[in-house]
């Protein structure tokens, strides 16, 4: 049977279990939202390209399952590219499908609305795989070639492009079902016996658990444990397990690469150890170092590990656990003489922040279910939730560590509300972060979506700020206008108040949480280097002419 190029990419979509995609119809791509629409397949409107890719992102990250979005030619899939670097460099897997030039467009190029030479060209050195088909009968299988990309090894993103002659041109139609996500790599038996023995004769041994620990939690949790390891998550390792030995998210402290530089032995289960997560290029680690991970090029990333176990998170620790001898006595943890140093660091960096965290953990206590805590790479999140907010085992920490991208977090949070809906979501953004998305609040209004946002505002780019300042360089560029975000979300349709304490946030998320609607929350930073940007009179926002100015 012939049928067009965008139809014939919708079957493939429904084919791999795709009922939703994230998107924007353009001139260019319009056979492919008849497609969509012929398969039964949901469109979520963004708006904006950029913000799509975070709502893909985070929809991906809940449901553990790949996700599309879907833009026109051009300045759209351009848009998209921040988020797609951010999904590669996180281990995310989002399907960005585009338009392109026609197959026999000049190559020098006429002018084509919304013409680039070579869109491939560019996601190429973004993404991990970049597609380009030059007819509809390859479409299956490139959808299906996307989809076995996205899931062998580490999740990662793909660009698949659709010259926009092809989505219209009829061709003929043999579908390509999809490859099994679910392939289990064989337990090396001597690797885990060598493994072993090296963990049971280390005497100061150190477990860091990432984002691939998930679904490992509990034995992760037992091997530390059954060791005497304190246990250092990673920001994507935020909720996977609950342990007395959990020292929590602290890979940006200093203290933390002195409890390393002591460790004799790590295990490191499921991470990257990337120098964005552990805020050191060059992290000394000690000589034995057993990694596990489902990646072969991860395995000898940042290291040189001495015992490689190539498998699922869950299958290589509860071999470890089997083949431990015995429980180490129980006691204080060798890293307990650092608790105060490690403590004493967390708690400097945390105090502008602490009645955000009081609140958000007040309201934990108070939920039955799970929680997924959506972070922006602002201070108010890689001080205050990654090193104040207590999860449960399941629940799940979003966070762009990789790229750091700014206006993550909005657009993610609502993605995850649709990956998850049965999660109770909160989204927590800095005031510079949240201006480069807000506009995405309108589809948690259109929607419904129960998602509470929370705006830290300490007057501009707080962080960079504060690192001008160590620099000993005068702050520029760096104090915002302070926008008036509770009108703001009210103009859009949604509830918003201003909120001064730990209380007030606590009883506002309860409230929003009975109402089951979105609810926006704006507080003010109080710190030095937010107390500066808003009051410096150089830097700081300057007051409004008394007379207003016409413009002719």
């Amino acid at each position: 049977m012939n049928t067009t190029g965008g139809r014939q990419l919708a079957a493939a979509l429904k084919a791999h279990g795709i009922e939703q995609v994230y998107g924007i119809p353009g001139t260019h791509n319009l056979e492919i939202f008849a497609g969509l629409h012929s398969e039964g397949i949901r469109v979520i409107t963004p708006r904006h390209e950029q913000g799509g890719g975070y709502a893909a992102d985070g929809s991906a990250r809940v449901s553990g399952k790949p996700s599309v979005l879907i833009t026109t030619t051009g300045p759209a899939a351009l848009n998209a590219a921040a988020a797609m670097l951010q999904a590669h460099s996180d281990s995310v897997p989002v399907l960005l499908i585009s338009p392109g030039v026609p197959v026999r467009h000049p190559g020098l190029g006429n002018g084509l609305l919304h013409e680039v030479r070579s869109q491939s060209g560019v996601f190429d050195s973004i993404v991990e795989s970049s597609v380009r088909v030059t007819s509809p009968g390859e479409i299956p299988q490139a959808v299906a070639y996307a989809f076995a990309t996205m899931t062998t090894g580490r999740n990662k993103p793909v660009y698949l492009e659709i010259p926009l002659d092809v989505i219209e041109e009829d061709g003929p139609h043999t579908p390509v079902q999809p490859v099994s996500a679910d392939v289990r790599l064989p337990l090396d038996e001597a690797a885990l016996d060598s493994a072993a023995a090296s963990l049971e004769a280390a005497k100061k041994p150190l477990l860091i658990a990432g984002g691939g620990s998930r679904g490992a939690g509990r034995a992760t949790a037992q091997l530390a444990e059954a060791l005497g390891a304190p246990i250092v998550e990673t920001t994507a390792g935020m909720g996977v397990l609950e342990s007395p030995n959990r020292i929590g998210a602290v890979g940006g402290l200093a203290a933390f690469h002195t409890l390393l530089g002591e460790a004799d032995a790590l295990i490191a289960v499921g991470t990257e150890l990337a120098p964005s997560e552990f805020w050191d290029p060059g992290m000394r680690l000690p000589a034995t170092v057993v990694r596990i991970d489902i990646d072969q090029r991860a395995m000898i990333t940042n290291a040189a590990p001495s015992h490689q176990l190539l498998a699922r998170a869950e299958d290589a620790v509860a071999g470890l656990v089997d083949r431990l001898t015995g429980q180490r006595a129980e006691g204080e943890l060798w890293s307990q003489p650092l608790a105060q140093e490690i403590e004493a660091e967390r708690s400097e960096w945390h105090k502008p922040f602490k009645a955000l965290t009081e609140a958000l953990n007040i309201h934990r206590q108070a939920i039955d279910g799970s929680l997924t805590l959506v972070g922006d790479s602002s201070m108010s999140c890689y001080y205050g939730l990654q090193l104040g907010v207590r999860l449960r085992e399941g629940d799940r920490y979003l966070y762009p560590a990789g790229g750091g991208t700014l206006g993550y977090s909005l657009p993610a949070g609502i993605g995850a509300k649709f990956g998850r809906p049965s999660d109770e979501v909160i989204a927590v953004a800095g005031d510079g972060g949240a201006m480069f998305t807000i506009q995405e609040l309108m589809a948690a209004v259109e929607h419904r979506l129960a998602v509470s946002f929370i705006i830290i505002d300490n007057g501009g780019y707080g962080e960079i700020a504060r690192e001008m300042l160590e620099r000993g360089d005068a702050p520029t560029a760096v104090a915002l206008g302070r926008p008036d975000f509770v009108a703001l979300a009210n103009a859009l349709g949604m509830q918003a108040q201003k909120v001064t304490d730990a209380s007030q946030l606590a009883a506002g998320l309860a409230e929003a949480r009975e109402a089951q609607a979105p609810r926006l929350f704006v507080m003010d930073e109080h710190s030095p280097t937010a107390e500066y940007l808003v009051n410096n009179p150089q830097f700081g926002k300057s007051k409004p002419s008394a007379r207003p100015v016409h413009m002719e």
